[in-house]
């Protein structure tokens, strides 16, 4: 196993985001979680890379205990956050932005490497290295803030809603990359609320609301549930 998390409980102030979540995350799959806004999961991705600390709870990465490891040192061990809203560096370039994502990667042949197979999956910003990065439209920066992710070469590579503001076009052309991605050998975690896109390329799948786990399964099998179906999929 990948990823364990066991009764994870994150806060804030007082109140209580996370409630005892408990999952494992295989090597090689794409898991999703699905919720409405509120449902706890940017808490639940923000809790796994470390900028969140969970009051109670245990997090288990390829058999290390990270619970109280920085994000620096998880980045590191192979956990890469690609954060909701893209978060790219708008005035930097293209290129200046997928460098950043290599901070922690001193070996430059590495670097160079990673970022080739960045417009090899990318080849829509290949052409826009030295354009500011603000001036790419909302896909390209998606693309970008992937691409920023891929350049750490991670073994978990986690998604905070990347369908978010995109049109239904190029919703499917990046979970086509998304797909693409774990194909070449990195682990998805994935959250969504674009729960139809999310389950159709899951494994496995959980539900999540106001901080715990209601429903889990297969990808199909969730898309095929009655709740799941009227509550998130608008049937």
């Amino acid at each position: 196993m990948l990823l364990e998390v066991n009764n994870l409980h994150t806060y804030y102030g007082n109140i209580k985001a996370l409630r005892g979540v408990s999952f494992n995350v295989k090597e090689g799959e794409i898991l999703s979680f699905i919720g409405a806004n509120g449902a706890g999961k940017s808490t639940l991705m923000n809790t796994l890379s470390g900028t969140l600390k969970p009051r109670e709870g245990q997090i288990i990465f390829n058999g290390v205990d990270i619970t109280k490891m920085t994000p620096r040192d998880r980045v590191k061990q192979g956990i890469i956050l690609c954060p909701e809203g893209r978060q790219i560096f708008p005035k930097f370039t293209v290129e200046e932005n997928l460098l950043m994502g290599a901070y922690t990667e001193k070996d430059k042949a590495n670097q160079k490497a990673n970022y080739e197979k960045v417009f090899e999956l990318f080849p829509q910003i290949k052409d826009r290295q030295k354009q500011m990065a603000g001036t790419l439209s909302g896909g390209e920066q998606q693309m970008l803030a992937i691409g920023r992710a891929l350049m750490e070469n991670p073994k978990m590579l986690m998604l905070d809603e990347p369908s978010l503001g995109l049109s239904p076009i190029l919703v499917e052309q990046i979970f086509g990359l998304i797909e693409e991605i774990n194909k070449q050998g990195t682990t998805i975690l994935l959250v969504e609320q674009n729960a139809m896109a999310a389950l159709d390329i899951a494994d496995r799948a959980y539900a999540l609301e106001t901080g715990e786990i209601v429903i889990e399964g297969t990808g199909k099998e969730l898309l095929n549930n009655d709740v799941i179906i009227k509550t998130y999929l608008g049937a």
